[in-house]
């Protein structure tokens, strides 16, 4: 996992000329566009997606779900130098099945079409939920720890299973760059999911069983930034990303002027599996996220840092306050609509 030579750098940029991305309208996409069109303007982009794009459009875009064949045929067609994959469920929904079909079944389309194209780099967005939350994992986690996911929940189920897809292909195709981020919390003034609801419409911090469990955030911009800077550097492997530091939950509820509270873990997971199932508002999301919320899986950047030279710009403090200060505005915008 060496560093590319710095004096290699420059004729790695100029053979990445054609990039399609998979999942380009969604959150992370768009804003992955953005950032390489500023960066790289000539470079030639590929969007599919099954939403059409707005705001930055990438130059060429193609309507299909991922899972279609269709999608290989437009890849093909395309050639691309570099591939990423971001097409992906992330938001819980009650139809399981579907959420790992389109989530698994429909990446390893897109690793068929990879082995078929060859591209000279590829690059998926995996997620450090994929660590699973356990007592026994170390603050921070590094790359190399083992993947143990939390079967109860179905993100970090589906992102374990493709951690040993993706693993596979890396060993197949040498002379592909194969690499995956594990990004965690992404936030910023853009970001509206269900994470960042838990984190910012209680009305208290909930401590599991009395556990100040940090949680880590990493800004939209950095994440994208990272993103762009593994494929400039030809990387491959495994990538954690996220800031060095990390907040306990009682310093997020101080930082929001919020009260920490200690509840029973059976009380939490009992409250949200009513609330769920009676699809009430506020806790979108099933119960075993509250796995999260009770054990760390902080990472470590290292590999980002000591290997590429990435120097985050927000820290996961800045991240939170950003995300809390957007927060308070567009609530103090709708009172002042009523």
């Amino acid at each position: 996992m060496a560093e590319t030579p710095i004096e290699l750098r420059h004729l790695i940029d100029r053979t990445m000329q054609r990039i399609a991305i998979t999942g380009s309208s969604g959150y992370y996409g768009r804003k992955l566009v953005e950032h390489i069109r500023r960066e790289s303007p000539e470079t030639l982009l590929l969007g599919i997606d099954v939403i059409p794009p707005r705001d930055v459009a990438p130059h060429e875009f193609f309507k299909a779900d991922v899972r279609s064949p269709d999608v290989r045929t437009a890849l093909a067609n395309f050639q691309p130098d570099t591939i990423v994959h971001l097409a992906f469920v992330v938001n819980p929904i009650r139809d399981t099945k579907l959420m790992h079909d389109i989530n698994v079944n429909g990446t390893k389309n897109v690793f068929e079409a990879v082995r078929t194209i060859r591209p000279q780099r590829f690059l998926m967005a995996s997620s450090a939920t994929a660590y699973g939350a356990w007592p026994d994992n170390p603050v921070p986690i590094p790359e190399d720890w083992p993947i143990r996911a939390c079967t109860e929940f179905q993100y970090s189920a589906d992102k374990a299973a493709l951690e040993a897809e993706i693993k596979t292909l890396h060993d197949e195709l040498p002379d592909v760059a194969v690499a995956w981020t594990r990004p965690v919390i992404i936030g910023g003034k853009g970001v509206s999911n269900y994470l960042s609801r838990y984190v910012l419409n209680l009305p208290f911090m909930v401590l599991p069983e009395g556990r100040d469990v940090s949680l880590h955030f990493v800004h939209e911009d950095d994440c994208v930034a990272a993103t762009w800077a593994i494929l400039r550097g030809n990387a491959r492997g495994p990538f954690n990303v996220g800031p060095p530091d990390c907040l306990p939950l009682t310093k997020l509820a101080k930082l929001t002027n919020r009260r920490a509270i200690s509840l029973p873990y059976w009380s939490m997971k009992l409250a949200t599996t009513i609330w769920w199932g009676l699809r009430l508002p506020i806790f979108d999301f099933p119960p075993s996220l509250h796995h999260f919320a009770r054990y760390p899986w902080v990472v470590s950047p290292a590999r980002l840092q000591n290997e590429l030279g990435f120097q985050f710009r927000y820290s996961c403090e800045e991240t939170l306050l950003e995300m809390w200060a957007e927060h308070r505005r567009k609530k103090g915008k709708m009172k002042n609509e009523k």
